[in-house]
C-alpha cells in the first residue's frame, strides 16, 4: 500500500492514523517539570516542507526510546502520534495543534546525503531593541555569530556557566552565557570550533541587565548551530567579510561598554516618573529622564567591589582575591554608589546610580570618596549642590528584595545620560506645581563647576593633602587608572553593571586602612 503523507495543517485531533514528512528544526535537552511527582519531558520543533511548524514532546522512558533519532536538522516520517489541542501561549507557528510522541509513534529516517534547507521561518529581535526586554520573562529569538569564547566557570549554586561574546550585522558584540546542558553541549561544540564563525540561532533567549545588557539561556531555551539557512549563510559571509572590524570591537571590549550596550534613546522610548511606577514592576526596566537631586540620610558613597565583575564584596579595598562571583583573580577597588531621586514632575523617585555614570555628577572619584570616608569627612552638602545642577536621562531597573521577611521594591540606574551627552533628546519636564512644562533643558547648557565652589576652606585643604599624599604614595595605594579630574588620586575603571541586590550595603572600612595616605598624614603628625 502506497504511503501517503499529509501536511501539518491537514493534521487534527479526530485522526487515528496519520504519517508526515518532517524537519527537525530543534531537539531540547531532557527537562524535568516541577509538578509532584516531576516529570521527565523533552521539546521538539518540527517543520514540514510548506515551512509550517508545530511543537512536540516526549514523556518519561520514551525519551530513550527516541535517543538516537529526531537529530537536529535531518527529516523523518513520523506516523502516529497523539494530537492534543495547542495552548496558545505555547504555539511556534499558526497551527493550532501540538503532538506526542510515544513508543507506538513510528518515526523513519529520510535517508538523504544532506539535508535540505530549512523551509520555516523565524523571526529575530534587532539587537537595539532588547532593551525592551531586559529582565523580564519575555522571551527572545535571535541570530548571531559566535566570535569569542571564555573558560568556564563553576558557580556556588553547583551550576556551570560559559560565556561567549555574539555580534550580527548591527555591529554590537553582547554577551551571551550558557548554563548546565547548555554549556556542556552547545558550549563546548562552540568554544572547539570557535574559529568556524559558527553561526547561531538562540530560541527563547532571557535577557537582562547584568553586564548592562545581556543574552542568557534558560531550561527551555533552544540555541541552533550553523542552521541551514539562507539567513545563517549570509551571516557568515557578512561575517568574514568584516572579521577585522569585529575584532577590533572585541579587542575594545565593546560588548562591555555601556554606551555601546544601552546608548541614548529615542524621546519616544522614554516614559514619564508616574507611569513608570505604574509598569516598573511587570516591564522591569525602562528609560526616564528627570532633574536629579541627592537622596537624603546617606552615610557612604560608595561600596567595596570586585574590579573586574563589579559585585560587591566585604573585603578591604586594596586586597588581592579569587572573587566568589566571577570566580577571577582580582583587586578590590572602591566603587561609587549616590541615591538619588530623580524628578519629571509627574513624580519622583529614588534610585541609586553608581560607578563612572555617578562620577559625572560629581566633582569625587570612587578613590577620594573612599579616602574621605576613612577621614569621617562628611561631603553631603558639596555632593548635593553638585548633583542638584544635573538633569539626567536613565534606565531603569525595578527587582525585589528580602527586607525582614518581607518583599521590598527597589529602583537601580543600569545606564545614565546627561543633558550634554544627550542633545538629541527634548527633555521638557513638567512641574508638579504649575503642571507647566520647563523649556528645554539643553536651552541652557550648565557649565562645569570649579572644584573651589564646593568646598570649605578645611575641607578643601584636606583634600589637597589627599591629593597630595596619594600621588607621592602611588605605588603603595590600591592599583587604579589614570586620573580624569584635578583632585582625582584614580578611578575606578568601567566595567561590568550591577545586576540586582549586590548593591547591599558593605561593611564600612577602617580609617586605619593599610596603604590609605590619610593614615599616613595621621601618623607623620602624630
Amino acid at each position: 500500500m502506497a504511503r501517503r503523507c499529509l501536511s501539518v495543517h491537514e493534521v487534527h485531533d479526530k485522526m487515528r492514523r496519520w504519517t508526515v514528512l518532517v524537519q527537525v528544526v530543534e531537539k531540547s535537552h531532557v527537562l524535568t517539570s516541577n509538578g509532584s511527582p516531576p516529570i521527565r519531558f523533552q521539546r521538539l520543533v518540527l517543520t514540514d516542507s510548506e515551512g509550517t511548524m508545530v511543537s512536540a514532546v516526549i514523556y518519561g522512558n520514551d525519551i530513550r526510546y527516541f535517543a538516537n533519532l529526531l537529530q537536529p536538522f535531518k527529516r523523518y516520517y513520523i506516523t502516529g502520534g497523539t494530537v492534543k489541542k495547542q495552548d496558545a501561549k505555547y504555539k511556534v507557528s499558526d497551527y493550532q495543534f501540538s503532538w506526542v510522541l510515544h513508543n507506538k509513534t513510528l518515526v523513519e529516517e529520510y535517508v538523504e546525503p544532506n539535508p535540505p534547507m530549512l523551509p520555516c521561518t523565524f523571526e529575530f529581535t534587532k539587537f537595539e531593541d532588547l532593551f525592551r526586554f531586559a529582565d523580564t520573562e519575555n522571551v527572545q529569538n535571535l541570530q548571531a555569530v559566535v566570535v569569542t569564547a571564555f573558560a568556564t566557570k563553576e558557580q556556588n549554586n553547583g551550576c556551570t556557566t560559559r560565556d561567549f561574546i555574539v555580534v550580527n550585522k548591527e555591529k554590537k558584540p553582547m554577551l551571551l552565557t550558557l548554563w548546565n546542558e547548555f554549556e556542556q553541549n552547545q558550549g563546548t561544540q562552540l568554544a572547539n570550533s570557535i574559529g568556524n564563525a559558527n553561526v547561531i540561532i538562540g530560541m527563547k533567549l532571557k535577557i537582562t541587565t547584568f553586564n548592562y545588557l545581556s543574552l542568557t539561556t534558560k531550561p527551555g531555551s533552544g540555541l541552533l548551530i550553523n542552521p541551514p539557512s539562507s539567513e545563517a549563510n549570509a551571516l557568515k559571509e557578512w561575517y568574514n567579510a568584516n572579521k577585522e572590524e569585529i575584532a577590533e570591537l572585541i579587542q575594545q571590549m565593546a560588548y562591555k561598554d555601556s554606551s555601546k550596550l544601552l546608548p541614548p534613546p529615542s524621546a519616544d522610548d522614554i516614559i514619564s516618573v508616574a507611569n513608570a511606577f505604574n509598569t516598573l514592576k511587570d516591564m522591569k526596566t525602562a528609560w526616564i529622564t528627570g532633574k536629579i537631586s541627592l537622596s537624603p540620610g546617606q552615610q557612604k558613597f560608595w561600596f567595596e567591589a570586585c574590579e573586574n565583575c563589579q559585585k560587591a564584596i566585604n573585603v578591604d579595598v586594596g586586597w588581592v582575591m579569587r572573587c566568589p562571583s566571577c570566580k577571577e583573580e582580582s583587586k578590590v577597588v572602591a566603587r561609587t554608589r549616590v541615591g538619588i531621586a530623580v524628578d519629571d514632575g509627574t513624580g519622583s523617585i529614588n534610585t541609586v546610580i553608581f560607578g563612572p555614570d555617578a562620577e559625572k555628577l560629581i566633582p569625587f572619584t570612587a578613590l577620594q570618596l573612599w579616602e574621605a570616608h576613612t577621614e569621617e569627612l562628611n561631603f553631603s552638602a558639596e555632593l548635593s549642590s553638585a548633583i542638584r545642577k544635573h538633569a539626567i536621562v536613565c534606565f531603569i531597573r525595578y527587582y525585589e528584595s528580602d527586607y525582614q521577611g518581607q518583599k521590598e521594591g527597589k529602583y537601580n540606574i543600569v545606564k545614565a545620560y546627561t543633558t550634554e551627552e544627550s542633545v538629541h533628546i527634548p527633555m521638557a519636564i513638567t512641574t508638579a506645581e504649575t503642571n507647566e512644562k520647563i523649556p528645554d533643558i539643553h536651552a541652557t547648557v550648565l557649565q562645569p563647576t570649579t572644584k573651589n565652589e564646593f568646598f570649605s576652606p578645611s575641607t578643601k585643604k584636606v583634600l589637597d593633602t589627599i591629593a597630595e599624599s596619594s600621588a607621592a604614595a602611588n605605588e603603595v595605594l590600591p592599583t587604579v587608572t589614570t586620573a580624569k579630574r584635578a583632585l582625582v588620586f584614580g578611578t575606578v575603571p568601567p566595567g561590568f553593571g550591577l545586576n540586582s541586590a549586590e548593591a547591599n550595603t558593605p561593611t564600612s572600612l577602617s580609617t586605619n586602612a593599610p596603604g590609605s595616605p590619610l593614615k599616613r598624614q595621621r601618623d607623620n603628625e602624630l
